[in-house]
């Protein structure tokens, strides 16, 4: 998919994809607009909250991924992907804290998601409308999971000489962000499938922009969402 039009303006200080010259090679292409400059700042300097968050959210993939099997078993197809993907996803979770506890961090407290809510609100009821909108809100936090932690892993690498393991760190979320680049096609594919005669493509680009207005509006925190 292109690039979504009409994205939003951004904070002063970041600036919206340019549409003459290509994105970073990690970032995909449906996102409306890059994370602006100084959330791996903050995300390092509260690395031991940041990885809490990331812990939960790979809990919440794996809770997802189950409910949808849950709500659609007669669709046999994607009844077997969610079972792998919400495997795939606790043994993201058993890694995460393997590396809390390595370093002697406890697990935070999960928080609300102010990102994750919003665009499940954006979803609709009923019929296949509602199985491709929570098909496509789920494609758009893999992928902007995608970027975040592609951003986090080379801001590890970076502070590897003053971050308790940095360069594994560095490693493991380069690793991760690749999964979710998987995810990411995954449910875009899984809703062109599930849903045909839908416009999945033009609705993708819909949710993109209003995705896009969230990231914009979100304050930097310690934390992926």
């Amino acid at each position: 998919m292109g690039p979504v039009s009409g994205a939003p303006r951004l904070p002063s200080g970041a600036e919206p994809r340019p549409l003459t010259a290509p994105w970073p090679e990690y970032l995909p292409d449906v996102l409306g607009v890059a994370t602006p400059p100084g959330w791996q700042d903050v995300a390092l300097a509260g690395l031991p909250a940041t990885m809490s968050d990331h812990a939960h959210a790979e809990k919440k993939a794996a809770l997802s991924a189950l409910s949808l099997l849950s709500r659609e078993p007669s669709r046999t197809d994607l009844v077997d992907r969610m079972g792998k993907l919400a495997l795939e996803e606790l043994g993201h979770l058993d890694r995460v804290l393997a590396h809390l506890r390595r370093r002697g961090w406890t697990l935070q407290p999960d928080r609300p998601d102010r990102y994750a809510n919003r665009l499940l609100g954006l979803r609709r009821a009923g019929g296949d409308e509602a199985l491709m909108d929570r098909l496509l809100v789920s494609a758009l936090i893999e992928a902007r999971s995608w970027e975040r932690l592609h951003l986090l892993a080379s801001a590890l690498d970076g502070a590897r000489a003053v971050v308790d393991g940095g360069e594994e760190l560095s490693a493991f979320y380069t690793e991760l962000a690749h999964s979710e680049a998987g995810h990411y096609r995954l449910f875009v594919q899984l809703a062109e499938q599930e849903c045909p005669g839908q416009d999945v493509r033009g609705r993708l680009g819909e949710l993109a922009a209003a995705e896009a207005e969230i990231v914009a509006a979100l304050p930097h925190e310690p934390r992926i969402h």
